[in-house]
C-alpha cells in the first residue's frame, strides 16, 4: 500500500513539473517574440510592423529602404516579417483572423474579397491622404484597391501573363514564336524529339493556361463574376483531355516535375509566368548569354473570349486594427513614392503605377527594361484582357483543379469520374 501511495505521489509531482515546464517554456516564448519585436526600439519610437513576401532580392532591397526610412524618421521604428511565397498565404490566414496582422503588409488582390468584402478588412486609406500621395495613382488603379466605397489597398503594379522562350534553342530547330495552340503542339513535336518539353510553369499557370484554352473554345467564362464555378462537368471533363494531351506530347512539363533549373538549362524550351517574375525568368537567362524572345499568349481564331486575365501585381495595405495609422501611412508613401525607395526597387514588382515612381525610373532606363517591354505588349491588347476574377487565385481552388486532376493523368480515374470530382471540390471551396 505504501509503494503504491510512493508511486501515486511520484506521478503527481512529474505531472506539476511537466506542467511547469510547459508554462515556463511558453513564458519564455512570449517574451522572445516580445522582444523579438521590440528590439532597438530607442525611447519615445513608435512601433510598427511591415510584412511581405518574396524572393532573397526582394528581402535584400526592402530592408535596405526600411533602414533608410528608419534614418529619415528617427520616431518609428519598423519591424519586418517576410519569407518566401510557399506558406506565407497560410501565416497571413492565421494573422488576419488572429488580428496579429502587420501594420502595413503587401497583399494579394484576391485578399480582398476574402477579408474585406465589405470594405472594413482594411484601413480606408482616403481618411490617411494628408500622408499618402493619392493624386500618384489613377483613378482605375485607386478602384481596384477599393470595396465599398472604402480605399483599402493601392496596386504597385499591373500584373498579367507572359511567355518567354529560349530563342537560342528556338533557332536552332528553325522555330519562331507560336500564335495558337495548334504552333504549340507543332513545335513540342519537334522538340520533344530530344527529350525537350515545350513548356513549364506552376501549377497556378497551369491552371491560369487551362482556363484560357477554356474561355477560347467555348466562349464562356469559367467562373462568374461572383466567383462561382460556371464550367459543367462535362466541360471539365473535355478539359482535362486536352491537358493530358498536353503532358503526352511534351507542349507542357508536369508540374511535379518542373522546376526554374529546367528552364534554366534547356530541358524547357519556354516558361509562361507573371511579368512580376520577369527577372526570375528572362533577366536571369540572358545573364549567361542566352537570347530570350517575349511570345505572345496562344489564341483561337475567331474566339469571342480571350480566356486571359490581368491583376494588381501586389498591394500595400494598412491593418484596419493598427495603433499607428498615422506612421503606417507614413511608411505606406515611402513603399510607393519615395525616390529612393523607388530606386531600390525598380521594376522587380513590375512596372510602378505611381506617377511618382514612374517619374523616377524614367530618369534612370525605365523604358528598357524588360518589364517595361512586356507591360507595353500587354497594354497593346488591353482590350482584349480581362480584370481578373479573384477565386482563378485561390489556393484552394488551384489545389481542388490539380490534386485531382492527377488522378486522371495517372489513370487512376477516367476522365468523367475525374471532371465530377473536381467539379464537386472546387464548388466546395469556392
Amino acid at each position: 500500500m505504501k509503494n503504491k501511495d510512493h508511486t501515486k505521489g511520484l506521478l503527481i509531482i512529474l505531472i506539476i513539473l511537466l506542467v511547469f515546464c510547459t508554462l515556463l517554456y511558453i513564458s519564455q516564448e512570449n517574451q522572445k517574440a516580445e522582444k523579438s519585436d521590440t528590439i532597438a526600439t530607442r525611447e519615445g519610437q513608435n512601433r510598427i510592423i511591415l510584412s511581405w513576401w518574396g524572393n532573397d532580392e526582394r528581402h535584400k532591397y526592402t530592408m535596405e529602404g526600411v533602414d533608410h526610412f528608419m534614418e529619415e524618421n528617427p520616431e518609428i521604428h519598423v519591424n519586418c516579417r517576410y519569407g518566401e511565397w510557399n506558406g506565407f498565404e497560410k501565416r497571413m490566414e492565421v494573422w488576419t483572423n488572429s488580428h496579429n496582422e502587420a501594420d502595413v503588409m503587401q497583399i494579394n488582390y484576391a485578399w480582398l474579397d476574402t477579408y474585406s468584402k465589405d470594405g472594413t478588412g482594411y484601413y480606408d486609406l482616403n481618411q490617411l491622404s494628408e500622408y499618402i500621395n493619392l493624386d500618384a495613382f489613377s483613378d482605375k488603379c485607386k478602384e481596384y484597391g477599393t470595396r465599398n466605397g472604402h480605399l483599402n489597398a493601392l496596386p504597385i503594379a499591373m500584373n498579367s501573363q507572359v511567355f518567354y522562350y529560349n530563342q537560342d534553342i528556338l533557332d536552332q530547330y528553325g522555330l519562331s514564336c507560336p500564335e495558337n495552340w495548334d504552333d504549340l503542339f507543332e513545335m513540342a513535336e519537334v522538340v520533344s524529339k530530344d527529350g525537350k518539353y515545350l513548356l513549364g510553369m506552376s501549377k497556378k499557370q497551369v491552371f491560369m493556361l487551362l482556363i484560357a484554352y477554356y474561355e477560347q473554345s467555348t466562349g464562356k467564362a469559367m467562373f462568374n463574376d461572383d466567383g462561382k464555378l460556371a464550367a459543367s462537368k462535362d466541360e471539365i471533363a473535355e478539359l482535362l483531355v486536352f491537358y493530358k494531351k498536353m503532358i503526352d506530347e511534351h507542349v507542357l512539363c508536369p508540374v511535379d516535375i518542373f522546376d526554374n533549373a529546367m528552364y534554366q538549362n534547356g530541358q524547357v524550351v519556354g516558361i509562361m509566368c507573371w511579368i512580376s517574375d520577369t527577372k526570375k525568368y528572362r533577366d536571369a537567362l540572358e545573364e549567361k548569354g542566352v537570347k530570350v524572345s517575349l511570345c505572345l499568349y496562344p489564341m483561337m481564331e475567331g474566339a469571342k473570349r480571350s480566356g486571359w486575365y490581368i491583376k494588381p501585381a501586389t498591394m500595400w495595405a494598412i491593418s484596419a486594427d493598427t495603433k499607428s495609422p498615422k506612421d503606417a501611412a507614413v511608411l505606406l508613401e515611402y513603399l510607393l513614392n519615395d525616390p529612393y525607395m523607388v530606386s531600390l526597387a525598380g521594376t522587380e514588382k513590375g512596372v510602378p503605377v505611381s506617377s511618382k515612381a514612374v517619374e523616377v525610373l524614367s530618369e534612370n532606363g525605365l523604358s528598357e527594361t524588360n518589364e517595361y517591354i512586356a507591360t507595353e505588349e500587354i497594354n497593346k491588347r488591353a482590350d482584349e484582357i480581362n480584370i481578373i476574377i479573384p477565386n482563378i487565385e485561390k489556393e484552394a481552388i488551384i489545389d481542388a483543379f490539380k490534386q485531382n486532376a492527377d488522378e486522371y493523368l495517372y489513370d487512376r480515374m477516367d476522365a468523367d469520374e475525374c471532371a465530377e470530382l473536381i467539379y464537386d471540390s472546387i464548388i466546395e471551396v469556392q
